[in-house]
């Protein structure tokens, strides 16, 4: 398969197509430009498809979902138009290769390289599955590798919606890839988050030993040793084993939640290279071709590489290693790892402790209460109680470097009024990106706005594991900072926060204090009211 300049319709929504990537049972990839210079990936599906009523309200169910997916390892999607005669979405271009295609040239990975992969393929599904959604094809060909140690798990959104159609699910026929099934999938029973697990375990199998844990002569061979037989993990470092073969449990209640998989793994050793080779070499090929396919650099989000070794690609590889990816990209973008940054220290002393905060389970102490302060949670009114800001009323507003344009809204994009909880974005033609979450927590079920925001908050990101750093810094009641990352969490009473910079220009320090001040105005904004109903 080649890319073809120029194939395909030359606009789809706002976005210039400059080159076809390929096309595939469920439609065609298009690479394209969008209005502010930055390239996208476009998947347009098929009319067919979108013909069958239960195909489209299953697109945008998932379309819907994923525009929730938040943090500092989502990757929103830019556009969608799920009412198209053809419907199509697009989200930002993935910047490095695959993992299958890393494993193809290079072979397996170093055990360090394979715990980096691990911790971003856990915290990837700790967002998504934080979003009520389910990837249901977690595999090597579906997570990319960027060249600062970060990974996108992408391609869930139109797969999951594939599902029952009859052109793609006849007799013979799945959704999903055989040797990175979870038994329940194989076996067609109810599924949920623990076959992502399952999954990833198999993807790291592959990752460490060039080899998937369940082999066979054929498709029905391979279902029936997913579903029965032990995984192969003999070649799997030891180091490594105990955490990925509980993964591989039949049982999907003995499998550990993506947040007790990131305790399992531990601690990653920092590396200025945190890539095998194969990596840098594989980006630098695709990013000449794409400078190439669109006549000249564009804006991009791409990190500055190093000079790579290069080896002259033989024929068959010219033009094709990457399409994979890209064409992978080109579906929703559910999770990032950036660790661009290697975050010291700062204006705001991220590292200080916040005073102790009582827990729930702590002897004498009945009911957690608000950091700072002494008043139970339970006693405190809600303090946010009109609707959050919408991503117009923040131009302006949040106060954001010069150069970046006015901010665009998931939400918003998709046609919905915005009411306790909104996603923006703010970027510039150099590919940096500013981006704020608020969500507000309302009294409900008996308990207040404050205890449900202070649940989601800690179970989502204070205690998920040794990533996060508890911080003073000034925002809410309480905050942290994810190490290595300029990306800052944050609660106050009844809203959660959270800000993040994602950019290779700004130095460490400046990348934090860019969001320290985003978050501050941030906080006001949606402090001062009435914002409306």
């Amino acid at each position: 398969m080649r890319a073809t300049r120029g194939a395909g319709p030359s606009r789809i929504g706002p976005f210039q197509t400059v080159a076809e990537l390929g096309q595939g049972a469920m439609g065609r990839v298009l690479l394209a430009v969008a209005p502010d210079g930055r390239l996208v990936v476009v998947k347009q599906v098929r009319p067919e498809l979108a013909e069958d009523a239960g195909f489209r309200v299953r697109f945008r169910h998932e379309v819907a979902a994923s525009r929730k997916v938040s943090g500092a390892y989502a990757a929103a999607i830019l556009d969608a138009d799920t009412e198209a005669t053809a419907p199509w979405l697009a989200s930002a271009f993935v910047p490095g290769p695959s993992l299958g295609q890393v494993l193809a040239a290079a072979g397996p990975m170093p055990e360090e390289a394979v715990r980096l992969l691990a911790e971003g393929l856990a915290q990837a599904l700790v967002d998504v599955h934080r979003a009520g959604l389910v990837h249901g094809d977690l595999k090597p060909s579906n997570v990319l590798l960027t060249t600062d140690g970060g990974v996108r798990v992408i391609d869930f959104g139109i797969a999951r919606a594939a599902e029952g159609h009859p052109k793609l699910t006849h007799a013979g026929a799945m959704v999903g890839s055989p040797p990175f099934m979870a038994p329940e999938q194989v076996q067609d029973l109810p599924r949920n988050g623990a076959a992502d697990v399952f999954s990833l375990g198999s993807t790291l199998v592959m990752a460490c030993t060039g080899k998937p844990p369940f082999a066979g002569t054929s498709v029905p061979g391979v279902l029936y040793n997913v579903a029965h037989r032990a995984p192969d993990l003999d070649a799997v470092p030891r180091a490594l084993r105990s955490f990925i073969e509980v993964c591989l449990a039949k049982d999907p209640a003995q499998r550990p939640s993506p947040l007790e998989l990131l305790t399992a793994i531990g601690t990653v050793t920092p590396a200025s290279r945190p890539r095998p080779e194969a990596v840098y070499r594989l980006a630098a090929e695709q990013q000449a071709e794409i400078d190439q396919l669109v006549g000249g650099p564009v804006a991009s989000s791409a990190p500055a590489l190093a000079a790579p070794v290069r080896t002259p690609p033989t024929p068959h590889r010219k033009r094709t290693w990457w399409l994979a990816g890209a064409t992978a990209a080109a579906v929703v973008a559910t999770a990032a790892v950036l660790t661009f940054l290697s975050l010291n220290g700062d204006a705001g002393d991220p590292s200080s402790p916040l005073p102790h905060k009582p827990d729930a389970q702590e002897p004498g102490n009945s009911e957690a209460v608000p950091t700072p302060g002494t008043t139970l949670l339970s006693k405190v009114p809600d303090k946010y109680t009109q609707r959050v800001p919408t991503c117009k009323e923040a131009t302006g507003k949040v106060e954001v470097p010069a150069g970046y344009g006015n901010p665009s809204g998931n939400l918003e994009a998709a046609g919905e009024t915005p009411k306790l909880s909104n996603q923006c974005f703010w970027s510039n033609q150099t590919g940096d990106r500013i981006v704020i979450s608020w969500d507000h927590h309302l009294s409900q079920g008996g308990k207040t706005g404050a205890e449900l925001a202070d649940e989601r908050f800690e179970s989502g990101y204070a205690s998920a594991h040794g990533s996060y750093e508890r911080t003073a810094v000034g925002v809410g009641e309480e905050a942290y900072w994810q190490r290595g990352i300029a990306n800052l969490y944050a609660r106050d009473v009844n809203m959660r926060l959270n800000v993040i910079v994602e950019s290779r220009r700004y130095s460490p320090d400046e990348a934090r204090n860019i969001a320290l001040a985003a978050a501050k105005s941030a906080v006001k904004l949606a402090a001062s009211g009435p914002l409306g109903a």
